[in-house]
């Protein structure tokens, strides 16, 4: 029988205490999926001048009432005061670990994580309750190592862009796969002391009238234009229809089109591709590649933005860089116009940085310096 979602829990890591708490109907009705009611929560929690890294920030892993029943409802917002901008922030990720929560606590709307924790910890999830551990085992690596840490979970975690609180790092999920990527979610996060989110529950198995629309509803969404849209090359084929459209911001946003598009655009990736992200499933997903570093999907802004914003017009030098922003933690848009200004700013002699554009190897040292904060200017950028 399907439960109704009608609570949120509540984790303080100042005081290490957990509990559950009940929505108000109306605010269920008012304020529907987890925007919406992550808003609604913000505005009932924060004073305006509340400091976005400071503990009484509140940082939400928000589901909808249909995540985990429907193809496509399988994301989760994380909603919080931003970092970057000072703003409300929702951001969104997919993969396992919205599934594996809804699963694990079937009439849950949402964690609200409030406080600072005095060490690194993590909060384990699964379906007799929620605890906060002690997570110093895994304090300072990356996302991926994160994920493998726990084969029989779905995690959503921080790599060292999240610990060192750059305020554009993201929340990832799914080894490093996927990521709440915008806006410093990851950043709120290493403030908190919090080092992962670690859910072991099995994924819904809708049953009786729900079973029936759940495969209606597939059939349909693998006939829709965004169905096959996502079957032939999913996000990565924005860089081409950019590209076509005189929108692709190239070299820093010197230019608006890149001359070597093909070499890193669709066409590229399906041709680098060991397998789609779900090669069994109806909705196949991302391509993934194998890069020195370990394989990984990289998404339609990787291409754009450490592909055509640093010309660099090899796919396998942008997937390098792009499998090293995901297990550092770091939002691959906002990481790649973080190092176009600085290759500009090194241009025109306001810093002293020996950088180009098309320097794979130079714009990947300065990722990983800005994602440890290592040095003044690696410092201002992270920021």
């Amino acid at each position: 029988m399907t439960q109704i979602r009608d609570h949120v829990i509540r984790v303080d890591l100042s005081t290490r205490t957990v509990r559950r708490e009940r929505v108000p109907e109306r605010w269920r009705r008012q304020f529907l999926g987890g925007k919406g009611l992550g808003a609604r929560y913000l505005y009932e929690d924060l004073e305006a001048n509340t400091d976005p890294l400071g503990p009484a920030n509140v940082l939400g892993f928000m589901l909808g009432p249909l995540s985990g029943y429907l193809p496509g409802e399988t994301r989760y917002a994380a909603v919080t005061k931003s970092p970057l901008t000072g703003g409300f922030l929702d951001s969104y990720a997919g993969g396992q670990f919205p599934v594996r929560l809804a699963g694990a606590r079937p009439n849950c709307l949402g964690i609200l994580v409030t406080g600072r924790a005095n060490s690194p910890v993590s909060i384990r999830i699964d379906e007799n309750g929620v605890e906060i551990v002690d997570a110093n085992d895994i304090a300072g690596i990356e996302t991926d190592a994160v994920g493998d840490a726990f084969p029989d979970a779905a995690v959503a975690c921080i790599g060292p862009a999240g610990e060192a609180m750059v305020r554009y790092a993201t929340i990832a999920s799914d080894a490093g796969d996927h990521h709440a990527g915008r806006g410093g979610a990851g950043a709120v996060m290493g403030s908190k002391n919090l080092k992962a989110i670690v859910v072991r529950g099995k994924p819904i198995q809708p049953t009786g009238e729900l079973a029936r629309l759940h495969r209606e509803y597939a059939e349909a969404y693998q006939e829709h234009e965004t169905g096959r849209w996502l079957r032939a090359g999913a996000t990565i084929e924005s860089l081409d229809f950019a590209d076509e459209t005189g929108l692709l911001a190239t070299r820093g946003w010197q230019e608006m089109g890149f001359d070597e598009s093909d070499a890193i655009g669709v066409e590229a990736a399906t041709e680098s591709a060991l397998e789609r992200e779900y090669p069994d499933g109806d909705h196949p997903g991302g391509f993934r590649v194998e890069t020195d570093d370990g394989d990984t999907v990289p998404r339609g802004g990787t291409a754009m933005t450490l592909g055509a914003g640093l010309g660099i017009d090899d796919f396998a030098d942008v997937a390098r860089l792009g499998s090293l922003c995901d297990r550092l933690g770091t939002d691959v848009i906002s990481v790649g116009n973080a190092v176009a200004w600085a290759i500009r700013a090194a241009d025109a002699g306001h810093v002293d940085l020996d950088l180009s554009f098309g320097d794979v190897d130079a714009a990947a040292a300065l990722i990983e310096r800005i994602a440890t904060r290592d040095g003044p200017i690696a410092d201002t950028l992270a920021d």
